[in-house]
């Protein structure tokens, strides 16, 4: 017993000795040196009770950004948090808390959100941390991290941004302003080229079918032929009624010219809710569709036809289907054919629109094209 009373009496004297102080004192005097160094770097440098959810430390670069003390940080707990943390970024802040769980001691985890300071200013946060602490059932306790100001580079990385939109903007801009010059020219080249055919061979052809006698039946149905073929193609350059009437009609007027003469039947769906579309952009979309049924009559064998052209919002959707052969997609990509799709892909482009063909062998073809309702004004 008294052998027991003097190891204890040795045991209080270990705990009491000169040098046990000198430990807790260096602990201490490490602990003023962690936080004078903490609060000399700009850094934010914090410890956080994960389970809690309350700062337990937090450093100067902290304290003079959300204006607040070490003690008001720590009482404030979740509400620190919530007040702090951006609104748009506080369910992704909460959720990678959970990843913490599936951390290993020496796993680093990276994460970048948004603050709002004491002066409700916003600034972007890039923190790394780690697990300093599980409790007994091994679960993540305490993090300790170090958070940096990274907005002057994100706002740099913004104007960056926006100076590359601008200018892809800018370029589109006068993308535009080119294409509508050269549909411009185009079609008033048609014009000419059709008032041309009307007016001068159209008339020679009729006054040679004039000069003819009666009994050269088979000289005037050639000419016939030939003037009736000229008047198709004027109309072909000009149509009138895409100008007087509108697409829907246009589009009628061409679906029955190109198709009831090949014994194709079709249906056309036309749902916009403007009255008239920009006049560039009915343009653009009958050449389109021609250009497609053209391409139908010559080489599909189909016996069906669908179009489609509906407004939603600020977008014209546009398709056209057919029951024919299908289409070798590989067609766009081969420089010595398919110069009719290409004039359609590259004006869609331009319009800053989306073209897609989809096509199975003998189960017929599929385009569709999105376009912007502003893309051609």
């Amino acid at each position: 017993m008294q052998l027991a009373l003097m190891h204890k009496e040795n045991d209080l004297q270990v705990t009491e000795s000169p040098s046990s102080k000198i430990l807790i004192e260096d602990f201490e005097l490490d602990a003023v040196i962690f936080s004078k160094i903490a609060d000399a770097v700009p850094d934010m440098i914090y410890v956080t009770d994960v389970q809690q959810m309350r700062k337990i430390y937090t450093n100067a670069a902290i304290h003079n950004l959300f204006g607040l003390n070490q003690q008001q940080i720590e009482e404030l707990g979740l509400r620190f948090f919530e007040r702090t943390i951006h609104p748009a970024d506080q369910e992704m802040y909460f959720k990678s808390l959970d990843r913490l769980k599936y951390l290993n001691d020496n796993d680093l985890d990276e994460l970048t959100y948004r603050v709002i300071d004491l002066h409700g200013k916003t600034h972007w946060i890039a923190t790394r941390r780690k697990l300093l602490k599980r409790d007994v059932f091994g679960l993540p306790l305490q993090i300790i991290g170090i958070s940096q100001n990274i907005t002057p580079q994100v706002e740099l990385e913004q104007d960056k941004q926006r100076l590359i939109d601008e200018k892809a903007k800018a370029e589109l801009v006068q993308q535009q302003l080119i294409f509508k010059a050269i549909i411009d020219a185009q079609e008033e080249e048609r014009r000419n080229i059709a008032e041309n055919l009307h007016n001068e061979i159209g008339q020679l052809l009729f006054a040679a079918q004039l000069k003819l006698g009666n009994e050269d039946t088979e000289s005037r149905a050639l000419l016939q032929k030939a003037i009736k073929k000229v008047r198709e193609v004027s109309f072909e350059l000009t149509p009138v009624l895409l100008s007087d009437m509108g697409l829907e009609e246009a589009l009628k007027d061409l679906l029955e010219r190109k198709l009831d003469p090949q014994h194709i039947s079709f249906n056309l769906s036309f749902t916009i809710s403007e009255f008239r579309l920009n006049r560039n952009l009915e343009v653009i979309v009958y050449r389109i569709i021609q250009e497609l049924l053209n391409n139908t009559v010559k080489h599909a064998k189909a016996t069906h036809v669908n179009v489609l052209i509906m407004q939603k919002d600020d977008q014209l959707y546009v398709s056209k289907t057919d029951n024919g052969l299908g289409m070798d997609k590989n067609i766009l990509s081969d420089t010595k054919k398919g110069f009719g799709l290409k004039s359609i892909v590259n004006r869609i482009r331009i319009l800053n629109g989306v073209f897609e063909i989809f096509s199975t062998p003998n189960k017929g073809t599929k385009v569709l094209m999105n376009i912007p309702l502003n893309g051609a004004e």
